[in-house]
């Protein structure tokens, strides 16, 4: 039976072929997806293994938590006569003192801005750094050291001069360039290195460290000196190994690539599910088609089951061989994701790839998996082929949708459409998930149901066109679940880009909205937008000090933990907010922050139970769980416009956090200072730290929605790709149509039909499938985002922002798509021979 399986799967190549590349073009994604955050993973690892090499132990001062959402946090200094102590211990060889962490460099009046991190720290010698000179020598006060790399790209020699800003900023010489192992310099970063003064006053330590690099002595047990000395420490400081120590910096790193998996790998299982509607398609079609054959085999004696192992086994040698060819062409679509995700702002190092033996598992194994369970029921329909069939003149006519089919299609619509609006009204974004669980397996039940009589609506306009357009209608109705299967497939893709657009295009214009409520005249903030803010304390004070200037507060932002969960908090000044925001309590007063506590958001408070006078346990990183009052309630509005829901007064934040940086500066101007001029004296006063950027609250809410735009438009991209499997299932659908109606075709032409109008019949018919899958797609996708927007929004009302500019053109550009994908087949049906066609059995 094997061989008579490899004899069809052969004979039938090229009607299996675009089955084949659906497969292929799926597991493609997966295997890149995963061939690139492996990589990225592996290439953060041996940059932070590398950086620590030769360091036994790392002292540092303690924290509850290393990183939230890819920051690493920032931990007290370790003072310097914990360092002496260090040093002193029995069995330390060799002490280095730290001060390092993210700063900024500028060149020639210009930000360098690496997609990763700048990196600053202390110069040091072997064996505690893997830096090494290329040229030059180690840097004093007022000097610099530069990786080699990043010299390089700014055209940078000894003896030019640049800017290093942190807390604090200052003009150093370049007098070095050092590389890292063999490389230049680190993958998307750039490395400034300083001698240990300089350092501890760029990044505001004082006296203080970041840590202690310990290297033990000849002969001395490295797990015992670390138990020796975190005896003598006592529990405010962590000792551990130097690998560990760099292992935690690499998973803060490699957080926001956990998060890139999981996004890559959910767009890549949407394209593998759409490529299942096309295998099922396909095998439906080429089993129909050879009815004769398969009752032929019934009749010489095979069993039912037999011809379903034959089936079977095509659909696994198809299978296995488009997931081998898609995770060999996987491995170079990595490149072009890595490309698009750096293109999105994403900071992902540069590297040779990683193939892992995980990875060509996964990828195989997913998509001969998919392949099978998608032929699975047209293999069990060949099976029941009785032998008489072998003596029927025509093919049987399509099934009309069953009785069990009606029922069950519409009550799942009715509990999906029943779970969304419940999920809508009581907010659960869970529920939203279930209810478009139960939406998308009720398209794929009523589809034979509904796709025709769509098909006939939407079709209409094409009897204008005379016979072609009116054979085309036609056509597209004849079979009720082929069309369906082909119709579901790309209004999945569809519906994805659709609310992809609504759900991107919503968010931006709640973020404008959340604007509303700051009354500022100009913001100061980070060039580079970091997570927590980069801007010194010091720009605060200098652009209070302008007399342009009637009111100055700024705001910082921190993570903590609510029972394992990362939140986010702001941090703010209550005596000066009211005066560049306004600020809507509905319980409490916000100048009740200056005693300490917390003010909470309108949604929190009501879902957590919380009224002023509760206390809510908060784990901070510098000292654990603590438990704040809740001093007042804020309105959504507020909260909005303050980026999270839960708000602590400044001096609260110092007794918290290590971080002394700040977010946005809100700057109310002085009464009759026009903004032109009060930008002229906001530069001048910020005029050395280069991180400094003076906006208004337009070119704000611009830079937010940039950001939005490139994650948008990355994930828009690569459900192209699902859109792209669907359209080709549209051409396989019509070139395997074509074989079917062959002798039609032939007689066709043969009372009268010229070429040209069968050239557009069938192109009429690939755009119609097209034109019901965007009506089908567009709907789902605003539904869903209607409904998602409200399962995540909270007592304000929802804003639904539906792009009607991008939607019509993903509406224009999948219908030219399926103009195109009607192109071949249509060629192919003009090009058959009169005589032959009519003759065909």
């Amino acid at each position: 039976m094997w061989r008579l399986t490899l004899a069809n799967t052969v004979a039938h190549r090229s009607r299996l072929a675009l089955t084949w590349l659906a497969v292929a073009l799926g597991v493609a994604f997966v295997a890149g997806s995963l061939v690139l955050t492996d990589t990225s993973s592996r290439l953060l690892d041996q940059q932070f293994r590398t950086s620590a090499a030769g360091v036994d132990l790392t002292v540092r001062t303690g924290a509850a938590f290393d990183s939230a959402m890819g920051v690493e946090v920032q931990r007290d200094p370790v003072p310097a006569d914990v360092a002496d102590r260090v040093a002193d211990a029995p069995g330390v060889g060799q002490v280095r003192r730290v001060a390092s962490g993210a700063g900024q460099l500028q060149v020639r009046g210009q930000v360098v801005a690496p997609k990763g991190p700048t990196l600053l720290s202390s110069w040091g010698e072997a064996p505690f750094t893997a830096y090494s000179l290329r040229s030059g020598r180690a840097p004093r006060h007022d000097e610099v050291v530069l990786d080699a790399a990043t010299a390089r790209a700014q055209h940078l020699s000894l003896g030019d001069t640049v800017t290093v800003s942190a807390t604090g900023s200052r003009r150093l010489r370049v007098v070095g360039l050092a590389g890292i192992g063999d490389a230049d310099g680190l993958p998307n970063s750039a490395v400034v290195l300083v001698d240990l003064p300089t350092a501890q006053a760029l990044l505001g330590l004082g006296s203080g460290l970041s840590s202690v690099e310990v290297v033990g002595a000849d002969g001395v047990s490295v797990p015992d000196l670390r138990s020796r000395l975190a005896t003598s420490l006592g529990a405010r400081y962590a000792v551990t190994s130097g690998q560990d120590a760099a292992a935690a910096s690499a998973d803060a790193a490699k957080e926001s690539i956990t998060y890139l998996r999981v996004v890559l790998l959910a767009l890549a299982a949407a394209g593998l599910v759409v490529g299942a509607f096309l295998i099922a398609n396909t095998f439906g079609i080429v089993l129909a088609q050879r009815s004769r054959e398969l009752a032929l085999l019934r009749a010489a004696g095979a069993t039912g089951r037999q011809v379903f192992a034959s089936v079977f086994g095509e659909a696994l040698l198809v299978g296995l061989a488009g997931s081998l060819s898609g995770t060999a062409l996987g491995v170079g679509a990595a490149y072009g994701l890595r490309g698009l995700a750096q293109g999105a702002g994403l900071a992902l190092p540069d590297g040779p790839l990683t193939v892992t033996a995980q990875t060509l598992a996964i990828s195989v194994g997913a998509g001969t998996l998919v392949t099978l369970l998608a032929s699975l029921a047209p293999a069990r329909r060949a099976a029941t082929v009785a032998p008489v069939e072998a003596m029927r003149a025509s093919d049987p006519a399509p099934h009309a949708p069953g009785r069990l089919r009606l029922v069950s299609g519409w009550v799942l619509l009715a509990l999906a459409a029943a779970g969304l609006v419940a999920a809508a009204l009581l907010r659960t974004v869970a529920g939203v998930g279930v209810g478009a669980a139960l939406l998308m397996t009720a398209l794929v039940v009523l589809g034979p149901v509904v796709a025709p009589r769509l098909a006939q609506a939407v079709g209409r306009p094409l009897d204008r066109a005379g016979v072609p357009g009116q054979l085309a209608r036609a056509s597209a109705v004849r079979n009720p679940r082929r069309t369906a299967a082909t119709v579901t497939a790309l209004a999945l893709g569809l519906a994805l880009i659709s609310f992809v657009t609504v759900l991107g295009s919503s968010a931006k214009a709640i973020t404008a909205g959340g604007t509303e409520a700051v009354t500022a005249d100009l913001l100061v903030q980070s060039s580079r937008d970091e997570m927590l803010g980069g801007l010194s304390p010091e720009v605060a004070r200098r652009v209070a000090a302008l007399p342009e200037v009637e009111a100055v507060s700024a705001v910082r932002f921190g993570h903590w933990l609510d029972k394992g969960t990362t939140s986010a908090l702001t941090a703010v000044d209550p005596a000066t907010l009211p005066r560049v925001a306004t600020v809507t309590m509905t319980g409490g007063r916000l100048s009740a922050l200056d005693r300490g506590g917390v003010v909470v958001a309108e949604k929190v408070a009501r879902e957590r139970g919380l009224r002023v006078g509760d206390t809510l346990a908060m784990t901070f990183p510098r000292d654990g769980e603590q438990h704040l009052p809740v001093v007042g309630v804020m309105s959504e509005t507020t909260a909005q416009a303050l980026s999270t829901s839960y708000v602590l007064s400044r001096a609260t934040y110092a007794a918290h956090y290590t971080e002394d940086v700040d977010a946005t500066v809100y700057v109310a101007l002085a009464r009759g200072v026009d903004e032109a001029r009060a930008r002229s004296a906001l530069s001048a006063a910020v005029a050395d730290f280069p991180n400094a950027e003076i906006r208004d609250q337009a070119e704000a809410a611009a830079a937010r929605a940039a950001a939005v735009e490139q994650v948008l438009g990355l994930v828009t991209v690569l459900l192209g790709f699902a859109v792209l499997i669907a359209l080709l299932g549209i051409t396989n659908t019509l070139a395997l149509s074509i074989v079917e109606r062959t002798r039609e075709i032939g007689l066709l032409r043969a009372v009268g039909m010229t070429r040209r109008q069968l050239r557009w019949m069938v192109r009429a018919e690939a755009v119609l499938v097209a034109a019901v899958a965007v009506v089908v797609g567009v709907v789902l996708g605003l539904g869903l985002a209607a409904a998602t927007l409200a399962g995540l929004s909270s007592g304000t009302e929802v804003v639904l922002n539906v792009p009607v500019g991008q939607l019509a053109a993903v509406v224009v550009v999948a219908v030219v798509a399926g103009l195109a994908a009607g192109l071949l087949p249509a060629r192919r049906a003009a090009r058959l021979d009169v005589l032959t066609a009519v003759t065909t059995q």
